[in-house]
């Protein structure tokens, strides 16, 4: 999540103060939970997918829709490709926001991030078809939220290739890092909502689906994330140590949230899936 000031000709070196130490903290801890879910997803969708036996990804019982149904091969292929795609973004996204990669290997930056791009407009897409043509009446809040996440995912590539294309780098790479969080939306809802389930019924709170977080994760999964974004790239900007210190807790308290959401989400997947 490095930023440099509008006005700079090309890409230079991030300037390193606490700010971008404490997002460089969290980039840590989610490559770490990012490529923990991307073994999983290989693992549960992947195997299946080479074996011809796609029934056994309806052991996810979470899914409202089975993923496999006898006879509809098309959304079948669909959720397949969209759930692969979804396993590569994990692994590739998080490898655009690390400064070694970005300022030493420039080309694999810049291949990297446009198969990025390509690939998250393309699930993009699949989702809009899961949701709206694969479900028979999508009228839930997570219908609407998840086509809402969409639009900006296609809104904010094309916003960062339109920066690029101008050669104006510190616009590019805040709509990037804007792209990034948005196309992670669905992890985000997962360690979100496994890290507070686990934390409610740790500190001795029954929780239930029907508890109004819930619901405000739906939203808070990717407008919570951009939100925290801002307020690095002004804390970036403006040279107000209330402002930076500020940006360096709710980034370390992130962190935190981020690790716990990681553990308690992958302790899930090893006791219900063996992953």
């Amino acid at each position: 999540m490095n930023h440099v000031p509008d006005s700079a000709p090309s890409r230079t070196q991030p300037k390193i103060d606490r700010v971008w130490l404490a997002a460089f903290f969290w980039v840590v801890v989610a490559a770490v939970g990012q490529w923990a879910f991307f073994a999983f997803m290989i693992s549960f969708y992947g195997a299946p997918l080479l074996s011809g036996e796609f029934a056994a990804w309806n052991a996810n019982t979470l899914l409202e829709t089975p993923p496999y149904v006898d006879g509809h091969i098309g959304s079948t292929a669909a959720f397949g490709m969209h759930a692969i795609g979804a396993a590569i973004v994990s692994l590739i996204g998080i490898l655009q926001l690390m400064p070694l990669i970005r300022h030493r290997l420039p080309a694999f930056h810049r291949w990297n991030g446009r198969f990025f791009l390509i690939l998250v407009c393309a699930l993009s897409f699949s989702g809009f078809f899961l949701v709206w043509v694969r479900e028979p009446r999508p009228e839930e809040i997570n219908d609407v939220s998840t086509s809402v996440n969409g639009l900006l995912i296609l809104t904010f590539a094309f916003l960062a290739v339109r920066a690029a294309m101008s050669r104006n780098i510190a616009i590019h790479e805040r709509w990037a890092v804007r792209l990034f969080l948005v196309s992670n939306a669905q992890w985000f809802f997962r360690i979100g909502l496994f890290g507070f389930f686990a934390g409610s019924q740790a500190l001795g709170f029954g929780v239930t689906q029907e508890h109004p977080f819930f619901a405000f994760w739906n939203w808070g999964c990717f407008f919570a994330p951009l939100v925290v974004s801002e307020l690095y790239f002004r804390a970036r900007l403006i040279d107000a140590p209330a402002l930076k210190n500020i940006a360096v807790a709710v980034l370390f308290l992130a962190a935190l949230a981020t690790a716990w959401g990681n553990f308690t989400f992958t302790m899930f997947l090893i006791t219900q899936f063996g992953a």
